[in-house]
């Protein structure tokens, strides 16, 4: 049985604190700086098109998490609700394959923050790759360092973090974008729209759905609402609104700003920024602000920070409930006795991302390791909402055909992100990245494959507690 001694403190968080774990998740800033770079270069100007396509893929499942978290809350989330749904294996493989997501979500951030470093230093003349390499590093060890140093101490103190975080870099997203609307007619660049069409892709369709991986990715994070269901005030109620508001704002936001931002460069130009390993985004910001784009590289870290902190939340409940539940080392679920966080949990979480974000430095360079992790990233998110999806037909099954409304709610758009998701996996990742080259395309599908069968034998390992 579970230790109802184990518990998370409870009561901390109101809907404006859980809403705020899932826009810092999605990352206005973030999502603009590092994932603009990648669907630009796959699609050109129809990149808020991919965006577009990933909302409408999103959504369904967004009203999943919305409908179990409403009436099963909990810190496992979508482990624990593919638990009720169908048996205790399948769930220990699910809670692995979220504890995925999560975790490769939160090596992201050190690479990134590395990237922003290297610029910085690139911005202050040091321009040899020593520099930009040392650059990295120290990114990297702040990345770990502060954010660590946050998310030990609490809930409340890592949402009040996230927030001043997601704050500031909300302004400058907005200056820069502004910027660039304003000035590109002026340089000979007009606003159109043909971002919202096909035609725009510089790439065809296949290059839509190259671009759709990374905005996928972009959408992901909302659901990370749904791990701080056992520190939130009137859960049920709560983080059902929290879950919808942090995805409808966040979407608003940056598909505007995608639109914004393909006005600012030409994808052959910030292709080769991108192969020198800098960020994109931080050459537009220098041909529209000059130095003024020191502001940009700064947003990026104060992002990356807040996104640490929220992956590392993440990452560490989904651990700490399977530990609790027995579906993985029972030292997993241990507590600090003041902070009341997942004390162990979090310490494979950052010594985890620390190995990860080296070895992918050393083996294919910064700005491909940041497109490597935030790929794979992509891929556990499907199959986590897949199941979140499946949970909603099973655990609801009784209620379909109740009427009609309820034949929309519970069947047909779960179907439907069943569908989006299973379709995204398909074609984006085992069709157009198996067709891609070793660094960046076959050796994610193999390296996510080989993470998804390793789970299924640490689930075979594990012998699960009764009465769970």
């Amino acid at each position: 049985m579970e230790d109802k001694k184990i518990g998370l403190k409870s009561d901390v968080l109101g809907l404006i604190g859980a809403a705020t774990l899932g826009v810092v998740f999605l990352s206005p800033a973030m999502t603009l700086y590092g994932l603009f770079g990648p669907t630009f270069l796959s699609s050109g100007n129809a990149a808020p098109l991919a965006f577009i396509f990933a909302l409408v893929a999103t959504l369904p499942t967004a009203s999943s998490y919305a409908l179990l978290s409403r009436d099963f809350p909990s810190s496992g989330s979508a482990a624990d609700w593919a638990t009720r749904a169908t048996n205790q294996r399948i769930g220990i493989w699910t809670g692995w394959i979220v504890f995925l997501y999560y975790f490769t979500n939160f090596v992201i951030q050190p690479v990134a923050l590395g990237l922003f470093c290297g610029d910085l230093f690139s911005a202050m003349h040091f321009s040899s790759s020593a520099a930009h390499t040392f650059g990295f590093f120290i990114g990297l060890i702040f990345c770990l360092g502060w954010p660590g140093w946050l998310v030990y101490r609490g809930i409340s103190v890592s949402t009040k973090s996230a927030l001043a975080f997601l704050l500031f870099e909300t302004v400058i997203v907005l200056a820069l974008c502004g910027t660039i609307l304003v000035v590109a007619p002026q340089r000979g660049t007009p606003l159109t729209f043909t971002g919202f069409s096909f035609s725009g892709s510089v790439h065809g369709v296949p290059g839509i759905f190259s671009a759709m991986i990374f905005a996928m990715l972009g959408f992901c994070g909302f659901d990370v609402v749904s791990t701080v269901a056992e520190e939130t005030k009137m859960a049920k109620k709560l983080i059902p609104q929290a879950t919808i508001l942090c995805l409808v704002v966040f979407a608003s936001f940056i598909i505007v700003g995608i639109w914004a931002l393909t006005f600012g460069g030409n994808p052959a130009h910030l292709s080769q920024v991108a192969e020198s390993g800098r960020m994109p985004i931080t050459d537009i910001a220098e041909s529209f602000w000059g130095k003024g784009s020191i502001f940009v590289t700064l947003t990026g870290i104060s992002a990356t920070f807040g996104l640490a902190i929220v992956t590392a939340v993440g990452a560490s409940r989904i651990l700490f409930s399977m530990g609790r539940n027995g579906h993985t080392l029972k030292i997993f679920s241990t507590l600090h006795p003041r902070y009341r966080v997942p004390w162990s949990s979090l310490h494979v979480i950052f010594v985890g991302g620390l190995i990860g974000s080296v070895i992918a430095f050393f083996a294919i360079g910064s700005y491909n390791s940041y497109v490597w992790w935030a790929t794979t990233s992509t891929f556990f998110a499907m199959i986590t909402y897949l199941f979140v999806n499946l949970a909603v037909l099973i655990l609801y099954r009784q209620r379909i055909l109740k009427s009609l409304g309820s034949f929309l709610l519970y069947g047909v758009i779960p179907v439907f992100g069943i569908t989006a998701d299973g379709y995204i996996l398909v074609q984006s990742f085992f069709i157009e990245l198996w067709n891609s080259n070793w660094a960046t395309g076959k050796s994610i599908v193999v390296f996510d494959v080989a993470c998804a069968v390793l789970a299924v034998f640490l689930t075979l390992r594990i012998k699960p507690l009764k009465g769970i």
